[in-house]
């Protein structure tokens, strides 16, 4: 039995981690990037005990020589990586393997399967899941291009073999030359090599007016069940904004078929755990495999508000090798839930992520709302970490009821000192055709969501206030300039840009 869990993650998902152990009777270990930085990490005041990572910002979450440190000076029995970090890292579940540390994971042998999107494809496509078009191997010259753009034809993808969060992914529609593409290529390549270990892209067919819907899996290496779908549709540059359970565009017979894709998919792999296997549903309802996420996915909440079953419960249960006492018969599905990511970003230009301090916090509440966060007032939002700041998740008895309860949600809420996505999220939430059901992965694009919202007059609470400083303020200033000059300090090491790519990672 799992006794003490070492989170291997931070902010909002440790948190949730946390609560489900406290309810589970298991005990916690928390990490901390470095002294002094306690109260900006909110999870080490509520775990059982913490340890500091000794690195500054997201360094020390990849430091797997650190964490089993950690681990083994702890004395835990499992480690959960939560998303994003390490929790697709099978070295690193083979690593807890070899300590004889519980990866509260699938095993690293099917992580190192699924890492590679071209290979999954291709064993999808063995046991008769449909897949796009695509290129059977790695493009590495402007002759494989050539190749494979002859056989695929226009309009494709070129998508990173290995990582994810949106990043390493291009639509090209075929308006320009071979060689113009292939100048694209690289520089996804350059954008690769600063987020991922791993360079390797492909080439997909693009598929235009797309659902992107994914399947909730929960198995245990003999038992194998859906949780129904998520619909992951609205997003952005491929990331996704704003989630819904069920989907407003799927028959009963079309998620019969695609959930039982899904659970086909995690039985022929012998999966144990949760995962979610995502799909491109176009407008016809033919459906595609696009990629298995094998971890705890930041929409879950929305599974578990419509299913009452508590997904990271299950990862726990089934990592001390519990088996799971309830079939596909038995999940029953109530309501209709949605969330909405709110990040620090600043829609007015373009999304920029930013950074600062919470000077003023207040969560919304009421009758069905879920708030998944860490901040709190004085809390730090730094440039090192991806830029999600809460998720809100409204239930309702049907999809108008939960769209009107996030809307009211949504105008509760209050932060300031930090510039959010919240006016674009009540731009997104008023479109009718958004409120109708009706869009596609290219929604925001197509309805001119960020002109519209514009054209809206910037709220006073966000606008730039003029810094007043005193002179006694200008005086300390100069004396610390001075100090630095006399010490000769050297400045401080500015942050890398992969560090920066970490900010728009949203961990799916």
């Amino acid at each position: 039995m799992i006794k003490k869990i070492l989170i291997a993650n931070r902010g909002e998902v440790a948190l949730r981690i946390i609560r489900t152990c406290k309810e589970m009777g298991i005990k916690t270990v928390a990490l901390c990037p470095e002294k002094g930085q306690e109260s900006n990490f909110i999870e080490t005041s509520l775990a059982d005990e913490f340890y500091y990572l000794e690195r500054e910002g997201a360094k020390g979450y990849l430091d797997i020589k650190r964490i089993l440190e950690i681990a083994k000076k702890a004395n835990v029995d499992a480690i959960h990586p939560g998303y994003g970090f390490l929790a697709e890292n099978w070295l690193f579940a083979k690593l807890c393997e070899k300590n004889k540390i519980k990866f509260i994971g699938p095993h690293y042998s099917i992580l190192k399967k699924l890492e590679d999107k071209v290979e999954t494809k291709k064993l999808a496509r063995k046991i008769g899941i449909p897949i796009l078009p695509m290129s059977e191997e790695s493009i590495n010259s402007l002759k494989d291009l050539k190749k494979w753009i002859f056989k695929i034809r226009p309009p494709f993808v070129l998508k990173a073999r290995k990582g994810g969060g949106g990043i390493g992914i291009r639509a090209i529609n075929g308006e320009i030359s071979v060689g113009e593409i292939f100048t694209i290529a690289l520089g996804i390549r350059r954008q690769m090599s600063m987020a991922f270990s791993d360079t390797e892209f492909f080439l997909e067919k693009y598929l235009p007016d797309t659902r992107h819907i994914e399947f909730q899996v929960l198995a245990d290496g003999e038992n194998f069940l859906h949780l129904g779908e998520r619909e992951c549709t609205i997003q952005r540059r491929f990331q996704k904004i704003l989630e819904e359970s069920p989907s407003p565009f799927l028959d009963e017979d079309t998620r019969k078929k695609i959930g039982e894709c899904a659970v086909r998919l995690a039985r022929f792999l012998k999966y144990s755990t949760v995962g979610t296997v995502e799909f491109l549903v176009d407008k016809d309802k033919n459906f595609y495999l696009m990629e298995v996420n094998p971890r705890l996915q930041v929409e879950h909440p929305v599974t578990e508000a419509r299913t009452k079953i508590d997904l990271v419960e299950m990862q726990i249960r089934i990592s001390q090798g519990e088996k799971i006492k309830f079939s596909q018969d038995d999940v029953f599905f109530e309501g209709w839930a949605i969330e909405a990511r709110v990040c620090a970003e600043d829609p007015y230009q373009n999304f920029k992520p930013v950074t600062g301090k919470i000077e003023k916090y207040l969560p919304p509440g009421g009758q069905g709302i879920f708030v998944h966060t860490f901040l709190h007032e004085g809390q730090e939002i730094l440039p090192y970490f991806d830029s999600l700041l809460m998720k809100l998740i409204a239930f309702g008895k049907d999809r108008r009821e939960a769209i009107l309860r996030l809307k009211r949600a949504i105008g509760e809420t209050i932060i300031e000192g930090v510039k959010t996505n919240i006016p674009f999220l009540k731009v997104l939430l008023e479109e009718k055709d958004f409120l109708a059901g009706d869009f596609d992965t290219e929604f925001i694009e197509k309805k001119k969501l960020l002109e519209k919202l514009k054209k809206i007059p910037i709220p006073k609470s966000i606008l730039p206030e003029k810094e007043k400083i005193t002179e006694k303020e200008i005086a300390e200033i100069v004396f610390k300039i001075y100090q630095a000059l006399k010490e000769n300090k050297p400045e401080k090491e500015e942050i890398s840009k992969w560090q920066l790519l970490e900010r728009l990672k949203m961990f799916e």
